[in-house]
């Protein structure tokens, strides 16, 4: 073991270079001890990649660089305007191998204009690299970026990325197939345990690159602070390589999504499998360009609140042969999108409840559409035009499917602000969750999930007693004497749009405390049904053609 205090040089850069050297041939270990260490100017670093970029510290094979652990062994790197693109640590040719960096912190603060191979470490062509207990910070192009790897090991890491600008904190990891030249192993790597967290307001990239086979991706935290314009960031973002194909065999799972995404631009033979979105989507839509089609992926057992599942496709590539199933999917939707560029895709066994601003299972290019659950869509407001399930092009199966409205519509009395379940006196200033009713009476349990107001509406979590109701989040006070609403919000339970469906059987519709505001039963076009059984609908009405009784038999001949 070398330790790199040890060795001279005009900063710790050069001193953990000198102990690599030391080594020679062999095996070598690097110990860099506690301290914060501030890097050389990027401009005096001597050695350069094919590229011409400037690297700090070259990395043979058979090298492992750790420090006393992070917060307590920190190097910092400051790349001024004037600086030349650069990365701290790289391979030093393209057959290295068992690489191994932990237990240390690096901070790269970036004013350069330039961003291209901008990165704390960077790796072409290697194979069996560790990373973990690193916490790895800035905005450089990317944090990290494993190009052509295969066996890469990045476990217990925090990655803070700073998204500056353009090209400034876009990326805190990339696993990308670059080279066409180069053949790779069949499993790039893991990425486990880690923590990823996004500052900054430019979020138009995203924290980790998946754009080469056999990556697993298991057990991280994707995180973002709030955002002064809204929305969520991207954390996951795969798609097309240098090769022009997508990354198969990728498995995504037991991830927890906060106020981050995926946004799946191509991905073949994966699954995208037990994860958790607080605010945050699966979202899948092929990026311009692409030319290769996405098949084979399933999409199960995601719990999603506040998001959606929409599956989107691209002109002249194919979009299909998905499974989504047994999601479960609050204040958001599943939506797959338009025929003509989407197929084959089953949506089974999935619970959604309160819909916002879409459908609650938008359907135009399912091929099975069997056993779900839907629950109180149209919370964007009173008046609104969403159905349960709206269900269009060809279809194979529409089979034992439930939608249920279970709210109320009610108005009476007023309501306030009260500081606690059991407080009586209205507040007059401060924040609470907490809200009473004077001169009307609710009913315990009731499934209402918005509460409307003139000046907008609040999620509500539940009615605890016939009096009182508990909001998701604490709000400015309701004054006494506070107008309000409660609304059934299904406008239909299901609307069928210029579909053909060759079973349509065993579905509820049911409006549980008066009518539906618009119909059980919407067509829109021509809609063809041939086999007809064993459908439920209360209270039943079906506006459009209806030419058949919903509630009753057909079978094709």
């Amino acid at each position: 073991m070398r330790n790199a205090a040890d060795f001279r040089g005009a900063s710790i850069v050069e001193r953990i270079q000198a102990a690599i050297l030391d080594c020679g041939a062999d095996p070598c270990q690097v110990y860099v001890p506690a301290g914060t260490y501030q890097a050389s100017s990027i401009s005096t670093w001597n050695s350069r990649d094919s590229g011409g970029t400037r690297i700090g510290i070259l990395l043979p094979s058979n090298v492992e660089i750790y420090g006393a652990s992070p917060g307590h062994t920190i190097i910092r790197v400051d790349r001024t305007a004037a600086d030349p693109t650069a990365t701290l640590l790289a391979n030093a040719n393209e057959l290295n191998r068992n690489i191994h960096i932990h237990d240390m912190t690096i901070v790269w603060t970036d004013a350069a204009r330039s961003f291209d191979w901008v990165s704390i470490f960077i790796c072409h062509g290697c194979d069996q690299v560790e990373l973990d207990h690193l916490s790895l910070e800035g905005n450089p192009n990317k944090l990290v970026n494993l190009l052509d790897s295969t066996g890469s090991n990045i476990h217990d890491n925090n990655f803070i990325l700073h998204s500056t600008g353009y090209g400034h904190g876009d990326n805190a990891l990339g696993i990308s197939r670059f080279d066409p030249k180069k053949s790779v192993g069949a499993e790039a790597g893991v990425v486990r345990d880690n923590h990823f967290g996004q500052i900054g307001d430019f979020r138009v990239f995203s924290m980790l690159i998946v754009a080469q086979s056999g990556v697993f991706v298991h057990s991280n935290v994707f995180e973002a602070a709030l955002w002064r314009e809204g929305g969520n960031a991207t954390a996951i973002e795969t798609g097309q390589d240098n090769l022009g194909r997508l990354p198969e065999r990728v498995k995504i799972s037991e991830n927890v999504f906060r106020r981050t995404s995926i946004a799946h631009g191509g991905l073949n033979s994966s699954e995208i499998t037990s994860n958790f979105f607080d605010h945050g989507d699966i979202y899948i839509a092929m990026q311009e360009g692409s030319t290769s089609s996405t098949t084979g992926v399933t999409i199960a057992d995601n719990e999603v609140h506040f998001g959606s599942i929409s599956i989107a496709g691209l002109e002249h590539i194919f979009t299909g042969r998905y499974l989504v199933t047994n999601n479960r999917v609050f204040d958001g939707g599943i939506g797959v999108g338009n025929s003509l560029i989407v197929g084959d895709v089953e949506v089974i066994s999935n619970t959604v409840k309160y819909s916002r601003n879409n459908n609650g299972i938008d359907c135009n290019s399912c091929s099975v559409i069997r056993g779900n659950l839907v629950q109180d869509i149209g919370q964007n407001g009173p008046n609104d035009l969403h159905a349960g399930y709206l269900i269009g092009g060809t279809v194979v199966d529409v089979s034992g499917n439930i939608y249920i409205d279970d709210q109320h519509d009610y108005s009476a009395g007023t309501i306030c602000s009260v500081a606690s379940l059991t407080s009586q006196s209205c507040m007059t200033s401060g924040r609470s969750r907490w809200v009473r009713v004077r001169g009307g009476e609710w009913g315990f349990g009731w499934g209402n999930r918005t509460l409307f107001l003139e000046r907008g509406s609040e999620p509500i979590r539940a009615f605890p007693t016939s009096h009182v109701l508990e909001l998701d989040d604490e709000m400015d006070v309701l004054p006494a004497g506070t107008i309000y609403h409660l609304s059934r919000t299904t406008f239909n339970g299901f609307e069928i749009n210029a579909a053909t469906i060759d079973r349509f059987a065993d579905n509820v519709a049911i409006s549980g405390s008066g009518s539906f505001n618009h119909a059980a039963i919407q067509e829109d076009g021509t809609v063809t049904i041939r086999n007809l059984s064993g459908n439920v609908f209360h209270p039943y009405k079906c506006y459009g053609r209806c030419a058949l009784n919903y509630m009753g038999t057909v079978a094709a001949q």
